[in-house]
């Protein structure tokens, strides 16, 4: 068989595509590619507000703590955690025993937050705020309590419960500070005891009041009585001053009345006695004269 010999004109295949602009396609493909990858591993991580970042490798982490922000993590080799550094409160409830060994019950809540600085420590042994409160605080909070409460006695939980409070806030600081934790604050609340114990002391307030109302009523008593003594023994000193007084008085009116008698005496003489005596006669003569019975007004008897 003969094979054709005509050869196929230009036209009849495509032209070839120019190198330069199968380079750019390629380039073009292979930056996609790269990108699509990028995309599909997320090697950025954003740390919100009030958080810091943490770069792990392997397992490993930074100490340097990543501030708020867009960071970027090689795919596959680093990743970031965060590390919240706002606020945090642990509540527990403590029972515990004072010197008089009466059962008190009080809740603590603890207030502390983690140190941007203190980040990978936090996160290289305890990862939650859940874990730190159950394996660190709760239980240094409770052998606080116990301790201070047991150096005094109920009674005085309630009459020195300022510097108590004082006194257990200082210890839990003391306790967590090994762990990094900045304690912000430390919040006791009232001091719950027994029922009975607490009857027993409301019986002593009752009868403290008692015995307080009884002792009020005596000085009451004692004092009427003191002022019933002074004014008996005013009435009495004015009635002395009273009859004092009238006696007195009656001692100088006599004085006076005999002094009067005796200026009248030595001034009455016998013509003025007889001269008084024809000023209030009627002018009748006596019926019936005796031998020595003088004339009125006259002064002779009958006969002289």
């Amino acid at each position: 068989m003969r094979l054709p010999t005509s050869v196929p004109s230009a036209g009849s295949f495509p032209s070839p595509t120019p190198a330069p602009f199968r380079r750019l396609i390629i380039g073009a493909i292979a930056v996609l590619v790269v990108i699509v990858v990028i995309v599909s591993l997320n090697p950025f991580y954003t740390v919100q507000s009030g958080t810091v970042g943490l770069k792990t490798a392997f397992g490993s982490v930074q100490p340097e703590a990543l501030q708020p922000g867009l960071h970027f993590a090689i795919p596959f080799y680093q990743t970031v955690v965060t590390v919240s550094t706002q606020p945090q409160t642990v509540t527990s409830n403590e029972t515990a025993a004072t010197h008089d060994l009466q059962t008190v019950q009080t809740a603590i809540a603890v207030t502390f937050h983690v140190d941007p600085a203190e980040a990978s420590y936090f996160w290289q042994n305890f990862r939650s705020f859940d874990t730190v409160g159950q394996r660190i605080i709760t239980p240094s909070v409770s052998n606080d309590v116990k301790a201070i409460t047991a150096r005094y006695d109920a009674q005085e939980l309630v009459t020195s419960r300022d510097r108590i409070d004082a006194e257990i806030k200082d210890l839990v600081v003391a306790s967590l500070a090994p762990y990094h934790l900045t304690v912000e604050s430390v919040n006791v609340a009232n001091f719950a005891f027994s029922q009975a114990y607490e009857q027993a002391i409301e019986e002593k307030q009752v009868a403290q009041q008692q015995a307080l109302q009884a002792q009020y009523t005596l000085q009451q008593t004692q004092i009427s009585a003191q002022q019933q003594v002074v004014q008996a023994k005013a009435a009495a000193d004015a009635a002395v001053e009273t009859a004092t007084g009238s006696a007195q008085a009656t001692v100088l009116q006599a004085q006076a009345e005999a002094k009067a008698n005796a200026l009248v005496n030595a001034s009455l003489t016998p013509e003025i006695l007889q001269l008084r005596a024809l000023s209030r006669w009627n002018g009748v003569m006596p019926t019936y004269l005796t031998g020595n019975t003088p004339l009125p007004f006259i002064g002779a008897t009958p006969g002289r």
